[in-house]
C-alpha cells in the first residue's frame, strides 16, 4: 500500500496513487479499555447511523471501465457528490472506511471528509476508520484505534477497528461506536483470515465493553456478502451472531431503498447483457457494507443510499435505474439505518 500521500484540501487537487487501498499511519492511538459500570435504565433515544468506504484516494482508472472518465477516479471531482449525498441523508453518527487522514503544515490531524457538515464532530479524525458525530446530539468521551490484523502474504494491508465512546445529551445514556473494515478479495485464502479477523475483532470488542450492557453499533465495510452461505466465506456472518449482533437490514420495519435489491458495493456501474454501463446501479451484485445493532435495539429504518435521486433509462428494452447525476461518490454506497437505543 505504497504511494506519497500530500496535504490536500477537501476540494483541492485530487491524491495521485497506485496504491490498492489507504496508507496506514506509523501507530495507532492506544487502547483504552472501557471502565464505564452498566448504565441505569435511561430514556430510549433515537439515533440515524451510516457506514461508508468513501474511497478519497481512489484506485486509477485502470481498475474500472474504460469508459468511466478519468476525471471522476479523482476524489476532487468526487468530494462535492460526497458531500451532497451526506447533506440529503443527514446522518447522525457515521463510520467511514477509506477516509484518508492527513496532516496539516503545523502537524494537526485533520481528515479529507471533515468540513463536509456542520454540527459535526469527530473521533480518530488522523485515521483512515473516523467516526462523525452531531456535536448537539452526542458528547465525545473516550475514542481509539486498535489492530485487528497485522497483513500477510495472501493479504498484506493491515486492518483495525475503530471505536467511540458517545453519550447523549439529552438522556445522558452512551452509544458505542465500532468501525472497521476486513481484508479484501473472495478467494479461499482471504475468507480464511477473514474468518480469524472477526474472532480478533469480537475479542477486542469485549476488551474495549466487557460488560456488552451497554447500547452499540458496529459499522463497516466487511468484504463480504451479506447473503453468503459458503463456509468460511460466511463466518462473519455466523460469529457476529453467536456474540448477539444483529445485522440492521434484517431487522428493519421499513426498507427505504429506492431502488429494491441495490447493492452497497456498486463498482460505479454494472453490467447489462455484457455491457458495463457508468452509474447503472447494480441490483444483483453483493452487499459488503453493515450496520450491525445488539439485541435490544430496534431498527426502524433501513436503506442501501443511492443519492438525492434516481433516473430510470431504457437500455435494450429494459428500463433501467441509474445514478441521477454529476459523478457516481464512491464504489461503494453508504447503508443508513434509523435505530432506538
Amino acid at each position: 500500500m505504497g504511494g506519497m500521500l500530500a496535504r490536500r484540501t477537501l476540494l483541492g487537487a485530487a491524491l495521485l496513487s497506485g496504491c490498492a487501498g489507504p496508507s496506514v499511519p506509523s501507530s495507532a492511538p492506544p487502547v483504552h479499555a472501557s471502565t464505564v459500570t452498566p448504565p441505569a435504565i435511561r430514556a430510549a433515544f433515537d439515533v440515524t447511523v451510516m457506514s461508508w468506504n468513501v474511497m478519497t484516494q481512489g484506485l486509477g482508472p485502470d481498475h474500472y471501465d474504460p469508459s468511466m472518465p478519468r476525471e471522476d477516479h479523482d476524489w476532487a471531482t468526487r468530494a462535492p457528490q460526497v458531500q451532497r449525498w451526506l447533506r440529503c441523508t443527514d446522518p447522525d453518527v457515521a463510520g467511514f472506511q477509506e477516509a484518508l487522514g492527513v496532516t496539516d503544515a503545523q502537524g494537526r490531524p485533520s481528515n479529507l471528509m471533515v468540513d463536509m457538515l456542520a454540527d459535526r464532530e469527530w473521533a480518530n479524525i488522523d485515521h483512515f476508520l473516523p467516526i462523525m458525530f452531531r456535536a448537539s446530539l452526542f458528547q465525545l468521551e473516550d475514542a481509539g484505534v486498535v489492530e485487528i490484523y497485522p497483513g500477510s502474504a495472501a493479504s498484506p494491508w493491515q486492518r483495525y477497528c475503530g471505536w467511540a465512546r458517545l453519550r447523549h445529551r439529552a438522556t445522558g445514556g452512551l452509544l458505542f461506536v465500532f468501525n472497521t473494515h476486513l481484508p479484501p478479495f473472495q478467494t479461499a485464502a482471504v475468507a480464511a483470515i477473514r474468518a480469524d479477523v472477526i474472532a480478533t475483532l469480537i475479542a477486542q470488542l469485549h476488551r474495549l465493553d466487557p460488560s456488552y450492557q451497554v447500547p452499540a453499533v458496529l459499522v463497516g465495510d466487511l468484504n463480504a456478502r451479506s447473503n453468503e452461505t459458503r463456509p468460511v466465506f460466511r463466518e462473519h456472518l455466523t460469529r457476529l451472531a453467536a456474540d448477539g449482533w444483529r445485522n440492521s437490514d434484517a431487522l428493519t420495519r421499513h426498507d427505504t431503498t429506492t431502488v429494491p435489491g441495490a447493492s452497497t458495493l456498486n463498482g460505479f456501474g454494472a453490467k447489462l447483457g455484457g455491457q458495463w454501463h457508468y452509474r447503472l446501479i447494480s441490483t444483483t451484485g453483493p452487499d459488503y457494507d453493515y450496520v450491525w445493532v445488539r439485541r435490544g435495539t430496534s431498527v426502524a429504518r433501513w436503506q442501501t443510499v443511492l443519492g438525492p435521486g434516481v433516473r430510470w433509462l431504457t437500455i435494450d428494452g429494459q428500463r433501467r435505474p441509474f445514478f441521477a447525476d454529476g459523478p457516481v461518490p464512491s464504489d461503494h454506497c453508504p447503508v443508513l439505518a434509523t435505530l432506538t437505543l
